[in-house]
């Protein structure tokens, strides 16, 4: 019995090309302008929608340590990182010479006497996302590449109900894994969900009018 994968870079690249009524390709090495303009956008939004934080690619009290300078660097592929301790005065900013890290406003200084606790949101790529959050960012991605290239967002393509659903699957399987509690905490998510009207019920999906 056959089973279905993942969603793969190259299907969403794809369905992105079909969209606009191009054929899709057999590979991402393919040097054509729409296929790199996809790439592009897919990329884009990926990072994009990382940014909210999902349960997936968030850490909370992950300890950074200082260096032998005691300087504490924004780990490789941090999209956000905020310190756990919310006395702690602390932002990212570039250092001119140890690059993004950690600068005390309260002290005015790089040097940081002790670990920092911080909730850490990671940027990992396309393929290495759950698969409901896959399909979300394909979704969304097709629709932007729609309105980009061609100036409709739902010419062949997905609707904005489709968008809708996706991301109530998305935020789903946010609940399962955070707990109810733990979602209604995520102001971000709660923005995005109730701004564009993708209440949920239960978990059949978006609530449209």
């Amino acid at each position: 019995m056959s089973t279905t994968t993942p969603f793969s870079t190259l299907e969403a690249v794809n369905e992105m090309l079909m969209s606009i009524g191009q054929a899709p390709v057999n590979s991402l090495s393919v040097s054509v302008g729409d296929v790199n303009i996809a790439q592009s956008v897919l990329g884009i939004e990926t990072r994009y929608v990382l940014l909210y934080g999902f349960a997936f690619n968030t850490d909370t009290s992950y300890p950074l340590t200082p260096d032998i300078n005691k300087f504490i660097a924004l780990p490789a592929g941090a999209l956000r990182c905020d310190p756990t301790d919310s006395n702690q005065d602390l932002v990212i900013r570039r250092h001119p010479t140890y690059g993004m890290g950690f600068w005390d406003r309260a002290n005015q200084t790089w040097q940081m006497g002790a670990a920092v606790p911080c909730e850490i949101t990671w940027g990992y790529s396309f393929e290495d996302l759950p698969e409901t959050a896959r399909n979300y960012i394909a979704i969304s991605a097709v629709r932007k590449f729609q309105k980009r290239t061609i100036g409709a967002p739902e010419l062949d393509g997905f609707s904005q109900e489709d968008q809708a659903r996706a991301w109530a699957l998305l935020l789903r399987d946010e609940r399962r894994v955070r707990g109810t509690n733990s979602f209604k905490s995520s102001k971000s998510l709660q923005r995005t969900t109730y701004r564009n009207g993708w209440g949920i019920a239960g978990n059949i999906g978006p609530v449209t009018s």
